[in-house]
């Protein structure tokens, strides 16, 4: 079969997407279904797969508005009325203590006629106005300059104002008791009676440069169809096959990149900054602020001016750290947010210079090493060797693959081998310039841009990261609680006054104001925030970053903390331990094991063969990336990586053995689903095509044939995984096929049949601390948990080893059996089977915890979740094995239900759990990651010990300063009350 380059893909691009078939490709409307008349275009469609983007949610409500001269000019009068009334206060004020200009000496209120109860009560009313405008302006600030527009259809108004319904998580809500509740319950009436439960956003509506209107909201652009006459983002669907999407390797015409660009906008994501100044106007225009200078405004009138001083320094000194760390915050972001380079696309059959701003879906774009992604992409011809720490924490480079040109159906999860994401960057990059047709060649590595902006992996995490969804502590709930009966509090002290000051409303007025800030002191919302910024502070000296300060406070009540294994509780690499050979005797018509030896030389040719091409291992300026089980593997066959191979690649055999080269001609990538990966290769001597298929033992065992799986098997396994082997099988098989035929095959085709010939062990070290810290942890009142990929019995024996799991303790691990499909739980030391767990539970030790813990694999889980029975064991499970990325996901889903959960991992196939836990901690090199709230360059456990230590210190230090304000607030009123009494009684 001829090869594919790209070469004729270009040549033959243009006809093929202009081709009739493309019409039933056009733009479809999502929100009615209708093609759009003017908006041709192959795969576009109305609307996106992030539902926040569907303005046509319940949720969501738009509007039209536009400007109108009478409305600008109210709008600036209410502004410039609040400054003058303001300004008017502190003239009252001045006048009080005689300090206007040219006022006679000793004396005051001469504005008031020399009368200061005049004053006072002029003072008083004035105040209370501004309370009400202030109060009114706050309340309805985002709408405020709607009501002064014309409200209009959407398609008709300069602004566009869209609302979207706020849900709130609450942490722990269902530990409220019936105060809370109900007083949550009133919060959330008065919200919803004043609009503030709907988040309120104006956009100004645009016209592009075929005068399409949009609107651009939450750094996505909306585009109006005049078809369905509404407002949606865009999206492109390339295709859903391999071949479809090779076959667009001749890029786009500058007509299709302009009509894209219109439709979907620019390949950036726009951080909005403000100024310093705009971010000191951010800060004192807040609700807390204006409560506090509306409180500091009657202390520096009722002669009450030095402790107003002191107030207002704490104030403004709480202003300034909380702007300077905002600002600084979002500075970090915009810088890892906003990306904007020079590179070469493909347009109009040519290599064009063009910035990163202007690629769209379907645009083809030139790799090359040292450059940083600006989209996500699909990697068409050429490898590459990617960076991916800040976006998923990974510390190992990736190695990427090209994309077959096949027919086989194309999905990111699946896929996720052949994709070039936003954020990464790229290692070293190598052309495929000749193929047996399998990939398409090129002298260029080429990328196919399928997402870009916030549509791409970078943009939704950036996304959630500039609008996340509103959290609620249940301490934020319960502090509803404490300002209500402080409340009644000042209302109880208000009734008192008027008893105490009959006839005098002005004393009994400026009593019930001083007792209101005493009680609701305006220094309160400070004092609990100090806590939490100075333990943002330390743990950034201690190089653990946050990109959510709100979960400071979270991470201090934490309760149960789930850990990965590989990488964060052992070491990054593994050390290769030695190999099992399989044999099969004829005689017996049965396989059986040799002996177990470190020697790899020493095994079968094939074994060897195996191990030194079943692989995804690439050689970077004598470095070799890859999977760190896979770098160990090539390591211990002593093969090495020809720079120059004939299809994918050249493997060569040290120079004192009598093995020969291997070609590798085609290569299936490790998807975590199979569990497994394969090759195939030709040796250069004999030019015959072996088949070699890796992964876990289960796996392997499924695939092979079963007169090839020795009849100790799984005892085999099991006993090197219970000494905390990673264990890997391997078989092969003779594939009776030409290389013209090898392209057109399956994997499923391919690995059927295969021989199993032995298992590959390694051993996966404890990193120095982690013993240390999961004392620590335990120490704290912290259940410890492990998530891990790995098998069950390597998790118990590292979970023993690192004190996760007492020495004492029984484990009892539960798995599915293969042959019935029904549950089983055996006791892992005996090896005996367990009928029923409950009576085990029940024992419990000295220290009231039970002496039984229970391991499950991820199909025990899955079985029991589906069952509703995961949730009564989930505390008596400590070991969660073979765990899918989305099986750790449910994992930590479960364990929030019972409590504030943390989650501890190194990244790649945890980064889901990572942001999905309530305390995500990355043990990342990458200071920007964005994998989770909280990322430590220092990827020891003892960070998650850090975290909590600090967490906790700025818990304690806000209570402190809350307990301590409050206290002092109601004594002093207490004070004034026994005061006035006393002085009544005079």
């Amino acid at each position: 079969m001829p090869k594919t380059d790209a070469a004729s893909v270009r040549s033959g691009g243009s006809s093929a997407y202009n081709a009739p078939a493309a019409k039933s490709g056009q733009i479809v409307a999502a929100v009615s279904g209708s093609s759009t008349s003017d908006e041709k275009g192959e795969g576009f469609n109305r609307g996106t797969s992030d539902d926040s983007n569907d303005l046509n949610s319940d949720d969501i409500r738009i509007s039209g508005y536009r400007n109108n001269i009478f409305g600008t000019l109210m709008t600036w009068y209410l502004l410039v009325l609040s400054a003058l009334w303001l300004c008017f206060l502190f003239v009252l004020s001045a006048d009080y203590y005689g300090s206007l200009p040219n006022t006679p000496k000793d004396k005051t209120s001469i504005l008031s006629y020399y009368d200061s109860t005049l004053g006072t009560q002029a003072f008083i009313g004035m105040w209370c106005f501004f309370v009400f405008l202030v109060v009114t302006v706050t309340a309805v600030r985002f709408r405020l300059r709607n009501f002064f527009r014309i409200k209009t259809l959407p398609q008709n108004g300069q602004f566009v104002c869209v609302e979207q319904k706020i849900h709130k998580a609450v942490m722990l809500a269902g530990h409220n008791n019936f105060l809370v509740k109900h007083v949550q319950m009133a919060a959330d009436r008065i919200k919803h009676m004043l609009g503030w439960d709907w988040n309120v956003t104006t956009c100004p509506v645009h016209l592009t440069g075929s005068n399409r209107k949009y609107f651009t909201y939450q750094c996505t652009r909306f585009v109006f169809s005049s078809d369905d006459e509404q407002f949606a983002p865009f999206s492109f669907d390339l295709g859903s096959q391999n071949n479809s999407l090779v076959a667009k390797a001749g890029g786009l015409t500058t007509e299709e990149a302009t009509l894209r660009a219109e439709l979907i906008g620019p390949n950036f994501i726009e951080v909005q900054i403000p100024s310093w100044f705009g971010a000191f106007v951010r800060e004192v225009s807040s609700f807390v602020f204006l409560y506090q200078s509306l409180a500091l405004i009657v202390f520096m009138f009722d002669a009450y001016y030095k402790v107003g001083l002191v107030d207002l320094a704490v104030v403004l000194l709480a202003v300034a750290f909380s702007m300077v760390v905002k600002k600084l915050s979002e500075e970090r972001l915009k810088r890892m947010a906003e990306q904007s380079d020079q590179l070469m696309a493909l347009r109009d059959g040519s290599w064009v210079e063009v910035s990163s701003r202007d690629l769209v879906p379907g645009d083809v774009i030139r790799v090359t090493t040292g450059m940083q992604m600006s989209c996500d992409g699909i990697l068409i011809s050429g490898n590459a060797v990617m960076n991916e720490s800040s976006l998923t924490g990974e510390a190992l480079p990736i190695r990427k693959f090209p994309l077959r040109n096949d027919d086989s159906g194309f999905s990111k999860e699946a896929n996720k081998n052949n994709q070039l994401f936003a954020g990464t960057v790229v290692s070293q990059v190598q052309p495929v310039t000749s193929s047996n047709g399998d990939y398409l060649t090129d002298d260029h590595v080429l990328c196919l841009v399928n997402h870009t902006g916030t549509a791409s992996d970078k943009g939704k995490l950036v996304r959630k990261i500039l609008f996340p969804q509103p959290i609620s502590f249940v301490f934020d709930e319960q502090l509803k609680v404490v300002f209500t009966i402080l409340g009644i509090y000042v209302l109880f002290c208000l009734a008192m006054a008027i008893y105490f000051y009959q006839g005098s409303p002005t004393a009994t007025w400026l009593y019930f104001q001083f007792v209101c800030f005493q009680a609701l002191s305006p220094i309160l919302p400070a004092g609990i925030l100090a806590g939490q910024s100075m333990a943002v502070f330390r743990l950034k000296r201690r190089q653990i970053y946050c990109v959510d300060p709100r979960r400071v406070m979270i991470a201090a009540k934490c309760r149960i903390m789930n850990f990965d294994k590989t990488g964060t509780l052992t070491n990054e690499g593994l050390e290769f331990y030695g190999v099992q050979r399989s044999r099969f005797v004829e005689e017996k018509d049965a396989a059986e094991f040799e002996q177990f030896t470190g020697d790899l030389g020493s095994c079968d040719e094939l074994l060897q063969i195996g191990v030194a091409s079943c692989h995804a291992v690439t050689d970077l300026g004598d470095q070799l990336i890859g999977n760190p089980v896979d770098i160990e593997q090539f390591k211990a066959s002593k093969w090495t990586l020809d720079k120059e191979p004939k299809f994918l690649d050249k493997i060569v055999p040290p120079q004192d053995s009598a093995l020969s080269v291997l070609h590798v001609a085609r290569r299936f990538e490790f998807v975590h689903a199979r569990a497994s990966m394969s090759v195939v290769v030709q040796d250069e001597r004999d030019g015959q095509l072996h088949v070699f298929v890796k992964g876990s033992f289960e796996r392997i065992k499924a695939l092979s044939n079963a007169r090839t799986i020795p009849a100790g098997y799984d005892a085999a396994c099991n006993q090197l995984a219970r000494e905390g082997g990673y264990v890997l099988a391997f078989a092969h098989m003779i594939l009776d096929a030409t290389l013209d035929q090898l392209r057109t095959m399956e994997q499923d085709d391919i690995e059927t049949g295969c021989d199993f010939i032995g298992l590959l062990v390694f051993k996966n070290m404890l990193k120095p601390d982690t013993a240390q810290a999961i004392s620590e942890l335990k120490g704290g009142s912290i259940r410890t948990v492990m998530v891990t990929g790995d098998t069950a019995l390597t998790g118990i024996f590292i979970a023993r080893q690192c004190g996760m799991v007492p020495p004492e303790n029984t484990v009892v691990l539960g798995d599915i059996d293969k042959k019935t499909g029904r549950l089983i739980w055996t006791d892992v030391d005996s090896d005996e089977p367990v009928a029923d767990i409950e009576p085990l539970l029940d024992t419990r030790g000295p220290d009231g915890f039970p002496l039984t813990e229970l391991a499950v694999t991820g199909a025990a889980f899955n079985y029991l979740d589906e069952a509703g029975q995961m949730a009564p064991l989930l505390l008596n499970t400590r070991v969660f094995a073979r765990m899918k990325p989305q099986d750790k996901v449910r994992c930590t889903q479960m364990t929030m239900e019972r409590g504030i959960t943390g989650m501890c991992g190194d990244g790649g196939n945890d980064t889901a759990a990572l942001r999905a836990a309530h305390v995500g901690i990355a043990l990342s090199d990458a200071e920007a990651a964005i994998v989770s709230p909280f990322s430590s360059s220092n990827r020891s456990v003892m960070s998650c010990v850090e975290l909590l230590i600090q967490s906790r210190a700025g818990l304690a230090t806000s209570f402190a300063n809350y307990r301590a304000l409050i206290l002092y607030g109601t004594t002093m009123t207490m004070h004034k009350i026994i005061t006035f009494w006393f002085s009544n009684s005079l």
